[in-house]
């Protein structure tokens, strides 16, 4: 039977010890689908943040709200993000009266705490209400 020298066992130790932290840091930071599932539903968020901004501009713009999103695409300098980032698909949008309207998407996950509660949404369609303001 062949013994281990000193240098073999810090080997071991060693290589135990950064499997160890592998192993942690992928539980710390989730599975990898879900990662990327929160990477697309922030870009969702942050996509759904400038078309509200975007339609505030077209509304003190043309003093009324846009028919639909592609409205937006007349804007001066406009590059807004009006597809998933994800499926492609348009995100929704309708106008409920002549100062709200509503905007929608699919997210992969529920919306977590340092979501802003305006934002907050559970996994799959979500919408949300807006008003321009004055």
């Amino acid at each position: 039977m062949k013994r281990i020298g000193k240098d073999g066992v810090l080997g071991i130790v060693v290589s135990l010890l950064v499997v160890v932290a592998v192993v942690r840091g992928l539980f710390l930071i989730g599975p990898i689908d879900e990662q990327r599932n929160r990477k697309f539903d922030e870009r969702r968020l942050s996509d759904l943040q400038r078309i509200v901004s975007s339609v505030e501009f077209y509304y003190r713009t043309h003093h009324e709200l846009p028919d639909s999103l592609d409205a937006l695409a007349t804007l001066p300098g406009s590059r807004i993000p009006l597809v998933d980032p994800e499926s492609g698909k348009p995100y929704g949008y309708r106008r409920l009266s002549p100062e709200t309207y509503e905007l929608c998407a699919s997210f992969a996950l529920e919306s977590d705490e340092s979501t802003a509660l305006r934002w907050s949404h559970k996994a799959g369609t979500a919408c949300f209400h807006q008003r321009v303001r004055h």
